[in-house]
């Protein structure tokens, strides 16, 4: 059981949404409250405009939404075939339904083809908001490395830091660094989320039988930078830095 929205929130902030709905009230209400929680939403009007959409995100991106919502009921395409097209492209991709007590038939093809979750309508806050934190939390557990997950740690869905490989990588390959970049990446990865004074930046370079300046750390940060998430590695004026995840 969630206890406020905060909850909810950690799990959607990170992730993109496809919306597809063909009522245009319910499309804009509906749209305005996912944008308080995911970081990307975007609508389309019925299937075949989400089927549209999805695919170019795919080719834009090169990667699939995190989660798609549907109607059942659409012109052009429903969504027991939009869920089928979808599930063609991405096997395991996250869909939700939305639906009514009365289409029972729909809920039937849709649990056919592996829909498990759906959000009945008209819409209650609450069923929703659980459906969406449990859906969320799934899809966020699935973006971690399978293997040796205790070593890794998470700056974002896409991108992790190896304890044991001394690795930054995202889901499909490895982030070039160099070897004062590793360096900094293991001191801030033992303080992660608390600030690192330049000091221990220091004694740890000092301790690898390196001789940096303050200086120094500071133009090592300004490129390791461009390589993590955004707003991964923050400047805490007078303190250090500090490594969280966004």
């Amino acid at each position: 059981m969630i206890e406020n929205q905060q909850q909810i929130l950690e799990q959607t902030k990170r992730l993109s949404l496809l919306f597809a709905e063909d009522s245009a009230p319910l499309r804009t209400r509906m749209s305005a409250v996912f944008e308080e929680y995911f970081y990307r939403v975007d609508c389309a009007v019925d299937g075949y405009d989400a089927l549209e959409k999805y695919r170019a995100y795919y080719d834009t991106k090169q990667k699939h939404y995190d989660l798609v919502i549907s109607d059942i009921r659409m012109p052009r395409m429903d969504g027991v075939e939009l869920t089928a097209e979808l599930r063609s492209l991405r096997e395991e991709q996250p869909i939700i339904i939305l639906s009514a007590h009365a289409e029972a038939d729909y809920l039937l093809s849709l649990i056919n083809i592996g829909v498990a979750q759906f959000i009945t309508k008209p819409i209650q806050y609450p069923q929703m908001f659980e459906t969406l934190y449990k859906v969320c939390s799934k899809i966020n557990q699935a973006h971690l490395p399978a293997e040796h997950p205790q070593n890794i740690i998470a700056l974002n869905h896409d991108i992790f830091w190896d304890l044991e490989k001394k690795l930054l990588f995202d889901r499909e390959s490895a982030i070039p660094l160099t070897k004062y970049e590793i360096l900094l990446m293991e001191i801030l990865t033992q303080k992660f989320e608390q600030v690192c004074s330049t000091d221990d930046i220091l004694y740890h370079f000092y301790l690898n039988t390196i001789d940096v300046s303050s200086d120094n750390i500071r133009s090592m940060m300004m490129r390791l930078r461009k390589k993590l998430p955004e707003k991964a590695l923050t400047s805490i004026y007078g303190m250090g830095y500090r490594l969280s995840h966004t």
